[in-house]
C-alpha cells in the first residue's frame, strides 16, 4: 500500500489486527514503524531500509568492466534505487586509471525523456528531491571533494535532469560519503590494502547491499565474508531474481524479501502436539 507514512503507515503499524508488516523506506521511518508496532500488538516486521553500499575495485579486475558496473550502479533508476552503490573503493595504484574511464563511460549515458526507450537515466520525480541531490552535490564542493564528472542539472527544455557525477578524494566524515543521498552521486575513496577496503566498506550505519570487482577468488571471498551487507556481487551487479534473498544488516532493516525466505518472513511457526495412544496417567486411580 502506499500513501503518507505518517497517516497510512501509522495506523498499519498501529492496527492490532494487523499482524505483519513490510515497510520499505527510510531508516528513520523505519524506527517510527518498531515504535508504533511495539506500542500495538507487538507484530513482526519486515523493514528495508536505506543503504549506503560500496563497490569495491581490485586492480587485478577488469577495470573496463568495473567501470561499466559502476556507472550502471549509481546510475540506474536516476540512482534512486536501496541498492545503488553509491561509494567506489578502489586500489590506489590505478585510481586515477580507473576513474578517468568511469567518467569517459558516465559522460556517454543518455540522459533524457523517461519515455524514450534509448533514455538510461530519466527525470528525478520530484523539485524536493531534485533540491536535496542538487544540495549534496554543493556540500561536496564545499567540503572540499572534487569532482571528475558531471556535478549540476541538466536544462534539457523540461522536467528535471541532472548529470550522473562522480567525486574523487572524498573523506570518510564528508556528509556526501555518509548519507544517502538517493540520486546518481558517486564517491570515490582509495585503498592500499584488503584490509583498508574491508574497513572503508564497513565504514557505514548501513548495510544493504555490496559489489567486489577482483581476479583473484581468495580476494572476493575475504571480502564477501567480512564486509557486512545483506546482498553481494562479484563482478558484477544489481543481477540476480527473484530467487535470490534481499535484505540488510544494520540499519538497512530487518528480516529479508524475495525467495524462500522471504516467503517465510509471512509465515508463523505453530507446534501442535496429538496424543494418539493411551494415556499413562501420573497418578494412579
Amino acid at each position: 500500500m502506499t500513501g503518507a507514512g505518517r497517516v497510512i503507515g501509522q495506523a498499519l503499524a498501529e492496527h492490532p489486527d494487523v499482524d505483519m508488516l513490510s515497510f520499505t523506506g527510510s531508516t528513520a521511518v523505519g524506527r517510527t514503524c518498531v515504535q508504533a508496532s511495539a506500542a500495538s500488538n507487538l507484530k513482526k516486521l519486515g523493514l528495508e531500509l536505506g543503504g549506503k553500499n560500496p563497490i569495491v575495485v581490485f586492480a587485478d579486475s577488469n577495470l573496463d568492466d568495473a567501470a561499466g558496473g559502476a556507472a550502471f550502479g549509481i546510475s540506474f533508476n536516476t540512482g534512486q534505487c536501496c541498492v545503488s552503490s553509491s561509494r567506489l573503493i578502489v586500489e590506489r595504484s590505478v585510481a586515477p586509471e580507473f576513474e578517468r574511464i568511469l567518467a569517459r563511460k558516465m559522460a556517454q549515458i543518455r540522459v533524457g525523456d523517461p519515455l524514450d526507450p534509448r533514455t538510461q537515466v530519466g527525470a528525478i520525480t520530484t523539485a524536493a528531491q531534485n533540491d536535496t541531490i542538487l544540495g549534496y552535490i554543493e556540500k561536496g564542493k564545499q567540503e572540499g571533494a572534487k569532482i571528475v564528472y558531471g556535478g549540476g542539472p541538466l536544462d534539457l527544455g523540461r522536467g528535471q535532469f541532472i548529470q550522473p557525477t562522480l567525486f574523487s578524494g572524498v573523506a570518510p566524515s564528508m556528509s556526501i560519503a555518509r548519507d544517502e543521498i538517493f540520486g546518481p552521486v558517486l564517491s570515490s575513496f582509495h585503498f592500499d590494502t584488503i584490509e583498508e577496503a574491508i574497513t572503508l566498506a564497513n565504514d557505514t550505519v548501513y548495510g544493504l547491499a555490496a559489489s567486489v570487482w577482483t581476479s583473484n577468488l581468495n580476494k572476493a571471498l575475504t571480502v564477501t565474508r567480512r564486509v557486512r551487507a545483506g546482498r553481494f556481487w562479484v563482478n558484477t551487479i544489481m543481477a540476480g531474481g527473484p530467487e535470490t534473498p534481499a535484505g540488510g544488516f544494520k540499519q538497512s532493516g530487518w528480516g529479508r524479501e524475495t525467495g524462500v525466505l522471504g516467503v517465510e518472513e509471512y509465515t508463523q511457526v505453530k507446534a501442535v502436539h496429538v496424543d494418539i495412544g493411551p494415556r499413562a496417567h501420573w497418578i494412579e486411580s
